[in-house]
């Protein structure tokens, strides 16, 4: 697997060639101190391919690009101390949902509640850590490593919606920049990845997104 280095070289290096030029901010590398105080903080212990990309590549990055107003691909991450807020928050609002039985009465039918108070009880170890901006997240599961896609709403659908939840997006952080990279961090076509639920991962393949930015290699 390429290096997190390797992997923006090699998508700057394929846009530049597309006569595209790449925005690139990166913070200095995070302390073994930093990393556990986010431990500390949160209570969590970062998977290592996670953890390795603060402590050996940046501690809050963004790459970001434009060709036409509807074309435009980032990849951003926040810091450690960001990560470590907006993980507390998370927490506490999915413990506010799976504690209180009466929580979502007005959402989910009686028929789907035990598998929707499951899923919020999966997801209190996730770590958000990518805001699509309409509220969906990229999380790592903290405790398999995996990268998994977070739908906000997924609850507002009496059930249907469940298993948009949790998709699959990477067996680890350094696989899922990889497999985003090759499309040089565009959205999908549909703008949504919710709709890979039928799947259950997300398919990283040109027919799902712009193939003028796919790169191969």
């Amino acid at each position: 697997m390429a290096s997190f280095q390797e992997i923006f070289d090699k998508t700057e290096v394929f846009l530049k060639k597309k006569g595209i030029s790449s925005e690139i901010a990166k913070g200095e590398l995070a302390s073994t101190a930093d990393l556990e105080y986010f431990e500390q903080q949160s209570g969590l212990i970062l998977p290592d391919s996670f953890s390795l990309f603060y402590t050996s590549f940046a501690n809050g990055f963004n790459f970001c690009w434009e060709f036409e107003e509807e074309i435009q691909g980032q990849f951003a991450m926040p810091t450690l101390l960001q990560l470590g807020e907006t993980y507390r928050d998370w927490r506490s609002n999915v413990q506010d949902f799976y504690k209180d039985p009466n929580s979502l009465d007005r959402c989910v039918e009686l028929v789907f509640r035990t598998e929707a108070f499951a899923v919020w009880r999966r997801m209190e170890p996730w770590v958000p850590f990518w805001n699509e901006g309409n509220g969906d997240h990229f999380c790592v599961d903290s405790k398999t490593g995996q990268i998994v896609y977070d739908q906000h709403d997924w609850y507002d659908g009496f059930g249907s919606l469940t298993k948009t939840n949790g998709i699959l997006a990477g067996h680890d952080f350094g696989n899922f920049l990889h497999n985003w990279s090759r499309f040089c961090f565009l959205p999908n076509t549909g703008h949504w990845w919710g709709e890979f639920g039928k799947f259950g991962a997300i398919k990283w393949s040109p027919e799902f997104f712009n193939p003028k930015f796919y790169r191969q290699e």
